[in-house]
């Protein structure tokens, strides 16, 4: 590929400001206010640590505002098809950030300028979360579903049915499974914090696996070797670049202290530095090169690409370490008038891990200018050498024999394709400015997701159901049998508001955990355009609901016939009690919608309870003028209404001389004022709760959990 190739990803002048805090912002601008010359505001910049500098000299780069701080200053670069572009830097050095603007995932904080273009055309706002996949750094992933079924439901979701039916779906998930070297773990359940399941590197590559299903121009990856050991982070480099020249994709990756072998597996590098570049190129020969001609030269038994890095980290804050690091961000300045590192083949392509030179015997390494530590990677590269798996078949993604044998007549990565593979391309091309599905397709595959989800849950049952069998045998006793005598009446009225109080709290609070903690799955495919998040929300609610009137049905029979209501009207017992169970599911995914954690869902969901419970009609009969507005939003006033009308119309009570005696259950109705509503308003009114809240826990979700994108000014 030449380098002035516009097919991949390019990036020019990318510079980017964010404002200071109040404090340092207030004191950089009176700063700049006050200074007379330049030497003046030299002087007031002395105050401001160096690390807000970023080499910006000689007009390079625009003018940076006082009260602004530089993340990016000025950076170039590219990733051409079928390379693979590894950009590194220490803590702070602005990889992430450089990611996040090619990505267009960078928040609204702070300005931006520069351009991007992908194959010389700007990106497009209505395509490009949809033609590209970012795989994030977490691995988030369902944990109740099997390798297999997390890429075939990714796949079925991501592909458009115009170009694909079921079986070719299936087809080209099994095939990404294959290609991600997963096979052996197809069957195996992802696992979680609580379960066992896929090891880490088995994880990285299902959420690589995911974002391959649509067969993507660009693969962007954040840290992807990020808490894993030097072997796993070696396998999965190496499959990232067999599929990169097989795919003929531009892959991009951040990565945070690699090893020497990881390192040379990718076609260059980028090296940053306070926002800026001090190399861009390939990482074998050609960097040693380039940095002994500055006098930088690793010693024996030292990983380059960490040397590399401590150049310029400068942990001790001192004025060497500053001013190295200034050397090095100029002399690359230098270079680029001179033009490009090339590699020395002429073609791209990563170099071969060599094995680093042995350490001396007395444990250290040659001298070096800079006082490098031994690199942890010596020994373990010659072991890299020797087991690593064999290198992925590098032949283009095909669904057919013809395909296969046009790439390997074109090479690896060439991008091939027969008539029938180009027209399903073309038609994949333009499902990107659309939904891939329609909306019952798209819920009746999230439905079966989430169903799966919910039984393989075996943790939620067995605790719902132990719980639900407790409470039953603790309320059926103590509510045992009840008579028709005075003291009876009050027992009555207990068991009416214990009931329909215990299914708030049993309910609300296993629910208000679904979207906190299923938020980051829900955010990383909602960013890839994968399905609309009215599908997503109902089909928890469809899944939820039903789920809840299952596990509370043994409950609210049992406890029935042991309470000794009559029998008559167990039909609108049934009926309300289920009403009062989905207006708890719709005040759970509610208050979990607008929640940002499950911290802050379990400190709002008590709150509203508590007020909820306080309001009720048999607690507080009559409120205060200013509270009568909560009890009739609460859903426990209409529960409990319905209920007691329900049980005590046509009842007669044994009045033995008491003072304070109900002779009919319409005395009780009356007394505790719980007629205002008939049964029917108070089931009207329950429905009408849920439906309201479930409506506000859609708007919650679809817009206080947005994912923000964020273009340059040459996109469209």
């Amino acid at each position: 590929m030449k380098p002035d190739s516009q097919d991949g990803l390019r990036w020019t002048d990318i510079t980017y400001d964010i404002p200071l805090a109040r404090k340092q912002r207030k004191a950089a601008i009176a700063a700049a206010a006050s200074a007379a010359s330049p030497n003046d505001a030299d002087s007031a910049e002395k105050g401001v640590s160096s690390d807000l500098k970023t080499g910006q000299k000689d007009g390079a780069g625009p003018t940076l505002k006082p009260g602004d701080r530089r993340i990016l200053n000025n950076i170039s670069g590219h990733v051409a098809r079928g390379e693979m572009l590894a950009i590194l830097g220490a803590s702070g050095a602005g990889k992430t950030t450089l990611q996040s603007i090619l990505s267009a995932r960078l928040g609204p904080v702070g300005t931006l300028q520069g351009s991007v273009t992908f194959d010389g055309k700007p990106r497009d706002k209505e395509t490009w979360k949809r033609s590209t996949a970012f795989v994030e750094q977490e691995d988030v992933l369902i944990g109740e579903l099997t390798v297999e079924e997390t890429i075939r439901f990714a796949a079925r979701l991501r592909l458009p049915n115009r170009a694909y039916t079921r079986a070719q779906k299936d087809e080209r998930a099994d095939h990404v499974l294959d290609m991600v070297r997963l096979n052996a773990a197809a069957q195996t359940p992802i696992g979680s914090g609580t379960t066992r399941g896929v090891s880490g590197g088995e994880r990285k590559r299902v959420s690589i696996a995911c974002e391959l299903v649509t067969e993507p121009a660009l693969l962007m990856l954040d840290e992807p070797t990020s808490g894993l050991d030097s072997f796993s982070s070696f396998q999965i480099c190496q499959n990232l670049r067999s599929i990169t020249k097989a795919q003929n994709i531009s892959t991009l990756l951040t990565i945070h202290q690699p090893s020497f072998a990881v390192f040379c597996l990718a076609d260059r590098v980028m090296l940053l530095a306070r926002g800026g570049v001090f190399y861009d190129g390939p990482p074998g020969e050609e960097a040693a090169e380039y940095f002994a001609s500055l006098g930088y030269v690793p010693g024996e038994g030292v990983n380059p690409a960490d040397y590399y890095l401590e150049l310029v980290s400068n942990l001790e804050r001192n004025e060497e370490g500053e001013a190295r690091t200034t050397r090095l961000l100029d002399a690359w300045q230098e270079q680029l008038k001179k033009g490009p590192i090339l590699p020395k083949n002429g073609k791209t392509g990563g170099a071969k891990p060599p094995i680093p030179a042995p350490v001396g015997q007395d444990g250290s390494a040659a001298s070096a200018p800079l006082d490098a530590t031994q690199s942890p990677a010596s020994d373990e590269t010659r072991v890299l050498a020797k087991d690593a798996p064999p290198p992925a078949k590098e032949s283009a993604d095909t669904d057919t024999d013809a395909d296969a044998d046009a790439d390997a007549e074109n090479g690896p990565g060439s991008g091939a394709r027969t008539p029938a593979q180009q027209e399903k391309s073309e038609l994949i091309v333009q499902s990107y400015a659309t939904w891939p599905l329609s909306w019952p397709e798209e819920l009746a595959i999230l439905l079966q997701r989430s169903m799966l989800q919910q039984l393989r849950n075996r943790e939620l049952w067995i605790g719902t159901q132990a719980q639900s069998i407790v409470l039953l045998i603790v309320i059926g006793l103590a509510f045992l049998r009840l008579g028709l005598t005075s003291s009876d009446v009050l027992a009555r009225i207990g068991a009416l508001f214990v009931i329909p109080t215990n299914a708030s709290f049993a309910v609300l609070f296993p629910i208000i955990s679904i979207f906190p903690l299923q938020r980051q799955v829900m955010l990383r495919e909602r960013s890839a355009g994968v399905y609309r998040i009215s599908a997503f929300y109902f089909s928890k609610v469809f899944t939820e609901i039903p789920a809840q009137l299952v596990q509370r049905a043994l409950f609210y029979i049992v406890v029935y016939w042991m309470i000794g209501f009559q029998p008559s009207r167990f039909g609108v017992w049934i009926a309300i009690n289920f009403l009062q169970v989905a207006c708890s599911v719709a005040l759970g995914l509610f208050i979990g919608s607008i929640s940002p954690s499950l911290n802050v869902a379990n400190i709002i969901a008590p709150l509203i309870n508590v007020l909820f419970l306080l309001f009720a009609p048999t607690l507080l009969p009559n409120p205060p003028p200013w509270f009568v507005w909560i009890r009739y939003i609460s859903p426990l006033t209409y529960s409990v209404m319905a209920l007691i009308q329900n049980e005590m119309r046509g009842l007669k009570f044994q009045c033995n001389g008491e003072p304070q005696c109900y002779s009919t259950g319409e005395a009780v109705i009356s007394s505790y004022n719980v007629g205002t509503f008939t049964i029917a308003e108070c089931a009207g009114f329950l429905f009408a709760i849920t439906f309201v809240l479930l409506l506000l826990g859609y708007l919650g979700l679809r817009f206080i959990a947005k994912p923000r994108f964020r273009y340059t000014s040459n996109n469209k």
